[in-house]
């Protein structure tokens, strides 16, 4: 979007200045007279990583002056919502004026012909019914439109044909055979006109005019502000590694000016963060659906309105990001840039820090044609950065990579942007860095380390119990996990190097070898020294030093586990197995015991009255095999006698059976109430 004014040039310049000069002199002589237009130069850009751009027009007006932005539809939403009219004179700015864009199916159906649904002529006339036409067909006819009809002709296709009242009566016109239609009314042909330049300004998105009306007396200052959507500034690096842990950093910043601007002299800022901006429907009228009650027709019934939910307006998916207020940046701070390897390249920019975002405020004016981009140096430092050897399995499993921890002291906020790293043969590789802010460091990984091969292999042992104690009924142990991973380095040439392994962290694992790891927030990082005078990082100790052909780093992790189990449900081979292996207190082993013991004395009981109840199921089986063959016997013969002998036998035995099994489960019974007796003083003791 731009800001032009009624019969002046977008941008600045010596007409415009001449006029302006009339115009004051005028307004002088007339103080009373009608507005008049100005324009306003874009005087200051801030650009941020969220996608939008804040733009603030400043100038001067006299009297009572009209600034018109020709705004495109689709940044509408944004200028709606960020407008910023200021006039600093003591004037007064009138109410903001533009088009209001209704759905175009709502603005045609508003016209007295409507086109919304794409209506052929038969449509369109038939519309057009009682009014005064003029038509050109085979002949030329005056009248009003009666109807228009389709008619079926045998053995043709159907004919539309055009009924009109004339002077000489009703008369027919086939359509086909039209060739102009014009309307007598004036008004009617005007409201077709209307209609198809609606449609035509939709077609081609034609700019919304956005008008402002500065009210006042005398040369006063205004200004006018907005956030409108503009592609996301970029930041690229160059990296230049030295010696002693240091190099020098050339950062640059991208700015692409897709817009009908022409960027003359503009103060420009680099905003880096990610403050929240989004898009609100504004600028389409929003309706909401009524309930629409009939007239009631029947004697003493009204019509009850329905009170139930409107329906909900949808809301228009936005971007979800909203630009804060540069005002934050009115105190920068004053540095000096240095050079970067005195190539003559200065930093254009000062860093000013402002709550949750960081800007680089140009420090000379910039000039950018519309649909053009530029770069500008915003950093030039000397960084504290160690070369290393970077190995992470999850990024490469057979090498490391050459990397640099680069920590930001140089005081600025870097954003995320590609680096090139340069050494002392030149291009050495690229890396992309994430946001850097002051003091935070960044490990820059540019190329793969083939001097260096590492193979890893990892193994975990069963997890075992180390310790159990009795809190009343519950029985408390610690369970020990522990998984070892080992890192062999083979080096293949004679280069000394620093390796930094990267070791991933796993849920509840504490490293307990080697000790003092860096953590770095998901992994930690042990240091090995290959070769002797090494140049090593000096934020991650050395855990290794290998001087021969290969080494071995071993990383051993543990977690200790809490399980809580209460003592009833504790079998009793697990009992027995904590009794044998885990060191207990003399109270403990001596209460796990009595458990113990209980568990065994019920287990042999139950095991008792199972093995009786085999016994009982075995004496029915026989029975019933005994009286099946009874019933096939003479009841006075021998065997028949011996089969009731029998049965009576096992009757007996069934009784002692099964008094046996009711003392058994009596003696059950008993044990398992000296078990809760057990159990109740267990927790009546942790409870006192």
């Amino acid at each position: 979007m731009d800001i032009t004014s009624k019969g002046a040039r977008r941008k600045p310049t010596r007409i415009a200045v001449l006029v302006v000069a009339a115009a004051m002199a005028w307004a002088c002589a007339q103080p009373a007279a009608e507005a008049l237009t100005t324009e306003l130069p874009v005087q200051h850009l801030v650009l941020f990583t969220n996608g939008v751009g804040y733009f603030e027009h400043a100038g001067t007006v006299v009297g009572t002056q009209e600034i018109e932005l020709p705004v495109p539809p689709e940044h509408m939403d944004d200028l709606l919502q960020s407008l910023v009219v200021q006039d600093l004179g003591g004037g007064r700015v009138e109410a903001v004026r533009y088009g209001a864009r209704d759905p175009l199916g709502r603005v045609l159906s508003s016209y007295a012909l409507d086109l919304s649904g794409d209506p052929t002529l038969a449509e369109l006339l038939a519309q057009a019914r009682g009014e005064a036409v003029r038509i050109d067909a085979t002949e030329t006819l005056r009248g009003v439109i009666v109807n228009v009809e389709r008619v079926a002709v045998p053995d043709q296709a159907p004919r539309t044909l055009l009924t009109l009242a004339t002077d000489d009566g009703l008369q027919r016109v086939d359509l086909d055979e039209v060739r102009a239609v014009a309307f007598e009314r004036e008004a009617l042909q005007a409201e077709l006109d209307a209609a198809l330049a609606a449609i035509a300004r939709y077609r081609g998105g034609d700019a919304a005019s956005v008008r402002l009306r500065f009210v006042g007396e005398g040369e006063r200052e205004v200004r006018v502000a907005y956030v409108r959507e503009m592609p996301v500034w970029k930041a690229s690096y160059r990296l230049a590694l030295e010696e002693a842990g240091r190099a020098e950093l050339q950062g640059w910043a991208i700015l692409d000016n897709p817009t009908a601007l022409d960027l003359e002299d503009v103060s420009v800022w680099f905003v880096a963060g990610q403050p929240i901006s989004f898009v609100a429907s504004l600028y389409a009228p929003v309706y909401v659906d009524r309930p629409r009650v009939d007239v009631a027709t029947a004697p003493r019934i009204d019509p009850v309105a329905d009170e139930g939910q409107l329906a909900p307006i949808e809301a228009e998916a936005g971007r979800a990001m909203m630009a804060p207020s540069p005002a934050m940046m009115a105190d920068a701070l004053e540095s000096a840039a240095p050079s970067f390897g005195g190539a003559g390249v200065e930093a254009a920019a000062e860093g000013v820090a402002g709550g949750a975002t960081f800007a680089y405020r140009v420090s000379e004016p910039v000039t950018v044609g519309r649909f053009e981009s530029a770069m500008i140096p915003i950093v030039v430092a000397t960084v504290e950065a160690h070369a290393v050897s970077w190995y992470d399995a999850d990024v490469l499993r057979d090498h490391p990579l050459r990397a640099v921890r680069l920590v930001n002291d140089s005081g600025l906020h870097l954003a995320a942007g590609p680096v090139t790293v340069f050494d002392e043969g030149g291009f050495a590789g690229q890396a992309m860095m994430a946001d850097v802010v002051p003091d935070d460091s960044r490990m820059l990984a540019y190329a793969v380390d083939l001097d260096v091969r590492v193979t890893v292999a990892s193994a975990s042992e069963p997890e075992r119990v180390v310790s159990a104690v009795l809190r009343g009924s519950v029985l408390e142990t610690s369970w020990r996990s522990v998984h070892t991973t080992r890192y062999r380095l083979e080096p293949r040439g004679d280069g000394e190097r620093f390796v930094v392994v990267e070791h991933p962290q796993r849920g509840g694992f504490a490293v307990v070898s080697p000790e003092g790891p860096v953590e770095t927030g998901d992994a930690w990082r042990f240091g090995i020294e290959i070769g002797t005078g090494a140049p090593v990082d000096p934020t991650v100790p050395s855990h290794l030093v290998c001087d021969d052909d290969t080494c071995v780093l071993t990383v051993v992790m543990e977690r200790l586990d809490g399980r809580q189990t209460a003592v009833n449900n504790v079998g009793g081979d697990q009992i027995a197995f904590y009794l044998e292996n885990v060191d207990l207190s003399d109270a403990d082993r001596e209460a796990l015991e009595a458990v113990l013991e209980l568990q065994r004395g019920m287990a042999e009981l139950d095991r008792q009255v199972v093995a009786l109840e085999a016994q009982v199921n075995e004496v029915f089986r026989d029975q019933s095999r005994i009286r099946d063959n009874m019933a096939a016997l003479e009841r006075n013969s021998s065997l028949y006698r011996r089969y009731l002998a029998d049965l009576e036998a096992q009757e007996n035995l069934l009784t002692e059976l099964r008094e046996a099994i009711a003392d058994r489960r009596s003696e059950r019974a008993e044990a398992q109430r000296e078990l809760d007796e057990l159990i109740a003083r267990l927790a009546a003791a942790a409870g006192g």
